[in-house]
């Protein structure tokens, strides 16, 4: 995936999901099963280096979450984001998420398919996955946690706050931050200016219905000051439920069905008709975004593992058992692999002295 729209290149294409784990994804608690809310809004990312012009990239963003139930009574989010463009040139952009709300008001995304790992940390970085106000001072551990682009975690001495707006159902929870705050970028120290988190709640509807998330950080590389700032704001423009919306609900099927096939490892000559199923039922629907994620996932697959030969080899034992092999670890005990990794992520470095 080389989306031609982004272009702090130097900044954002580090890979920032090798250095941090992915992000825990803040939601509201009031999902119910069938729900589809649809965010709209704009988002953009300004640098400035040194005393020189700031220079900046501006999207019109979709934030589209779909809760789902089964019949087995679990439930999960369909969450998608699409960024397209402000101005001329460059690709508009999907990706998705499958949350699990679980208990608490942090729900976890699930693991994201190798081939849209690049869209989605890009897509992260413009657009936070943040569906409501992040826990409140964990125990033994003052202030807040938040993420700069998305994936370095910084801890803010903040002040919250919740105001009611009069004569409405709305009342808006923030936090910002007391005081500035360090970290590390890329090996640089890096100061946190200001962080800013908002949500507006609908009582009487009891969804977020609007979001809005701004901060700036300063951090010298190779002798350039550079300032960055995001300012990220969305708002409820439809809430409805997939029973009434027979359109979204046939989309969706289909794009369970093309998402099943890609974790089979099906070829491109196979998902690609199910990818344009979904596409001629959403594309003039408010709902496309839920298209365009599709279409994402297909190019970044034809990329990840049709394009080259060492993803045509990746693709063939992806999903398929690990070896089975016997040696010994650093302290002469012997370790069966699959015994002991069953279950578990497991980087393999081989080495030996010749």
């Amino acid at each position: 995936m080389k989306p031609g729209f982004y272009t702090f290149s130097f900044l954002l294409c580090t890979s920032l999901s090798l250095l941090c784990p992915q992000p825990t994804a803040a939601a509201d608690e009031s999902f119910s099963p069938g729900q589809v809310i649809r965010y709209e809004g704009k988002t953009r990312i300004s640098q400035k280096v040194g005393d020189g012009q700031a220079q900046a990239d501006s999207f019109n963003c979709t934030l589209l979450t779909i809760s789902e139930g089964s019949s087995t009574g679990t439930q999960t989010v369909l969450a998608v984001r699409e960024l397209v463009p402000a101005g001329e040139g460059g690709s508009p952009v999907a990706t998705h998420d499958i949350l699990d709300p679980g208990k608490g008001s942090s729900p976890r995304a699930r693991e994201t398919a190798i081939e849209l790992e690049t869209p989605h940390q890009m897509i992260g970085i413009y657009l936070p996955l943040r569906l409501g106000m992040p826990p409140a001072k964990p125990a033994g551990k003052p202030g807040y946690e938040v993420l700069i682009l998305n994936q370095i975690p910084v801890r803010i001495e903040g002040a919250s706050s919740t105001a009611g707006v009069s004569g409405s159902n709305l009342e808006t929870s923030s936090i910002s931050n007391a005081k500035k705050a360090t970290f590390d970028f890329r090996g640089s120290e890096a100061t946190l200016n200001k962080w800013e988190e908002s949500y507006t709640r609908d009582k009487k509807q009891g969804i977020i219905s609007g979001i809005r998330i701004g901060y700036e950080f300063s951090v010298s590389i190779n002798g350039n000051n550079i300032t960055l700032s995001l300012d990220c704001a969305l708002e409820a423009k439809e809430i409805t439920t997939l029973a009434k919306t027979p359109v979204l609900g046939k989309g969706l099927a289909a794009f369970r069905t093309a998402s099943a096939a890609f974790a089979d490892m099906k070829p491109s000559t196979e998902t690609r008709p199910l990818v344009e199923e979904i596409s001629k039922l959403l594309d003039k629907s408010p709902w496309s975004a839920l298209a365009r994620a599709a279409r994402t996932r297909l190019q970044g697959f034809v990329e990840t593992f049709e394009s080259d030969d060492a993803g045509k080899r990746l693709a063939k034992i992806i999903g398929k058992p690990a070896p089975d092999f016997t040696l010994n670890d650093l302290d002469g005990k012997q370790v069966n692999f699959r015994k002991e990794t069953a279950g578990k992520v497991t980087l393999l470095s081989f080495w030996g002295v010749g």
